[in-house]
């Protein structure tokens, strides 16, 4: 069961949710059904070695923001 970032599209207002797959999410603002679903980081993994995983390739994309400017939704 995942954990999903959300925006929700009347308010903007962002929040999470634990998702089954029956599921009906709606914003805790305003309650309503159109979201936007994020692109969440994953959290880094627990080692029990000294040698830790690459992460250097996690987050935005070089050149910023959420996708490296081609989504045109909003200005970067």
């Amino acid at each position: 069961m995942p954990i999903y970032t959300y925006r929700c599209n009347a308010c903007h207002a962002e929040f999470d949710r634990l998702v089954r797959s029956d599921t009906q999410v709606s914003c805790p603002e305003c309650q309503g059904r159109k979201l936007e679903r994020l692109l969440s980081l994953t959290a880094r993994p627990a080692t029990g070695g000294s040698k830790s995983p690459d992460v250097s390739r996690l987050g935005p994309p070089p050149g910023g923001g959420c996708c490296g400017g081609g989504c045109h939704s909003h200005t970067h």
